[in-house]
């Protein structure tokens, strides 16, 4: 178990379509102890694989209503409420920067847990903005693709701080 360095804003490993995980062997083991020690260490929500520079479909997502953790491997959408609220967003690749994003209320998501077994759950709230901001990082896709343009141009000079220090 290893507390992982989190990858910021600008490295290339956060823009990656990550790749399906087809073995639920010792190496993903170690790459969800890697995740949950580096989110404890953070005390954040959520953390993709790609956030400490492994490009493969997992993450984890914390649920504070109900204290659980939950660990899932090759996630799908396969459902999203029509009805959708607009909530500030963070993220720990983006550090101190937060953006107005629309979401759907709540999803239904399919796919493995650490160990293998098909899951299927639902969330609602703040666990399915959770889980939806985590599918995306393992598309490649950002908070920072949802913001303003004023937004941006507000955030400008923090994220040049945070590009200017990344490691690729």
């Amino acid at each position: 178990m290893t507390v992982k360095r989190i990858r910021r804003y600008g490295s290339d490993v956060l823009r990656r379509k990550s790749k399906e995980i087809t073995d639920f062997g010792k190496k993903t083991q170690d790459i969800f102890r890697d995740l949950e020690q580096t989110l404890i260490k953070t005390g954040g929500l959520g953390l993709a694989a790609p956030q400490i520079g492994v490009s493969l479909r997992a993450f984890i997502a914390f649920d504070r209503d109900r204290r659980k953790l939950f660990k899932l491997v090759n996630p799908e959408i396969i459902h999203a409420s029509d009805n959708e609220e607009i909530d500030m967003e963070g993220c720990l690749s983006f550090p101190e920067i937060f953006f107005a994003i629309s979401r759907p209320k709540s999803v239904i998501v399919k796919g493995f847990t650490s160990s293998g077994r098909k899951i299927e759950i639902r969330a609602e709230g703040l666990l399915a903005r959770c889980f939806l901001h985590e599918i995306e990082h393992l598309d490649g896709i950002l908070i920072i693709d949802h913001a303003s343009p004023q937004e941006k141009e507000f955030w400008q000079e923090r994220l040049n701080q945070i590009t200017s220090c990344v490691k690729k």
